[in-house]
């Protein structure tokens, strides 16, 4: 019965075969988190999460009542530009995948409304927190300070320095850039910042509270430190040696107490040595000078049983401070 079944299928010598059945494509997850943030009187970004297999997404507006495309091709965000102040909003998005994925486009995002600001924006942002000093050496000096607020956006910051009496703005940075390296100091000097805050309409704000530091004196030998962090049976060394000197520094050493038993892993901008109970780390291949006012940063990483961490580090024979 079945062979009379093939020769009824085949044609002028042929085999036909009738064709599977189509298989239901598996739709890809509805985007989810959609929020709209930096809403000025003309514009505001879209921010939202979405399946991992999506090719694009295609964000929509309700207008009237229907559902219309406003922008295809975005990816997790869209900036809307040209919008109308005092003006209520509504989107929503859907997920794409590549055709051949075998994956269906996605169901609806959770629908957002947000209403634009009526007029040009004419808050200052909040006031940025006093800097934070670290890698103070005899010229620089490390900055860090604390991110503002505002009711659209924080574009950027102006840090300034207290030169006779007077605030100048020293640089002028992104808002993603609060931490800043000011070098060109002199050595032994105290320093005063402070940092303003401003968005896009030119808001600034009242200006930090002030920092003061002073820069590292010049000495006749280099500096270091020594930060040991124990989690037995194994330690993590860092010495950061700080050239206090007006000369270049080369050749350096930096020589400690390191157990017989210890097993050293992974060193960094150095070599590591042994001899009995003595490490030794000097300058890497690529060299390891540091000039007047730089820094660098050695060590390595190990473990010990039983359990006797490094110590007593000296640099070029002189102790190191340990942190």
């Amino acid at each position: 019965m079945r062979l009379l079944r093939l020769l009824a299928l085949c044609t002028a010598g042929a085999l036909v075969l009738a064709p599977a059945p189509a298989l239901a494509s598996t739709a890809l997850a509805a985007p989810t988190g959609l929020q709209a943030v930096h809403v000025s009187d003309t514009g505001a970004d879209l921010w939202w999460s979405h399946d991992n297999l999506t090719v694009q997404d295609v964000v929509q507006r309700k207008v009237g009542g229907t559902w219309t495309e406003y922008a295809r091709g975005a990816y997790g965000s869209l900036a809307l530009t040209g919008l109308q102040a005092g003006t209520a909003y509504t989107f929503r998005v859907y997920s794409l995948p590549s055709e051949t994925s075998g994956y269906a486009a996605s169901p609806p995002s959770a629908p957002i409304t947000f209403t634009t600001l009526s007029g040009p924006d004419t808050v200052a942002p909040s006031a940025p927190s006093a800097p934070l000093f670290s890698s103070v050496t005899t010229t620089g000096v490390s900055l860090v300070w604390g991110e503002s607020t505002d009711n659209v956006q924080v574009t950027g910051y102006h840090l300034q320095q207290l030169v006779g009496g007077a605030w100048t703005t020293i640089r002028t940075v992104d808002a993603f850039s609060r931490f800043q390296r000011v070098t060109g100091l002199a050595a032994g000097t105290a320093y005063t910042f402070a940092v303003i805050a401003f968005d896009a309409r030119g808001n600034t704000s009242a200006r930090s509270a002030a920092g003061t530091v002073s820069t590292l004196a010049t000495t006749a030998t280099p500096t270091c430190q020594a930060q040991i962090i124990l989690f037995s049976p194994g330690f993590m060394v860092t010495v950061t040696i700080t050239n206090t000197t007006a000369a270049p520094v080369s050749g350096w050493a930096v020589r400690f107490n390191l157990a017989a038993t210890a097993t050293v892993g992974s060193v960094f901008s150095g070599v590591l040595t042994r001899t009995g109970g003595t490490g030794t780390i000097t300058p890497p291949a690529w060299g390891g000078t540091i000039n007047p006012g730089g820094q660098l940063m050695t060590g390595f990483a190990g473990n010990a049983t039983p359990f006797t961490p490094p110590e007593s580090f000296t640099l070029n024979g002189i102790p190191c401070t340990v942190v």
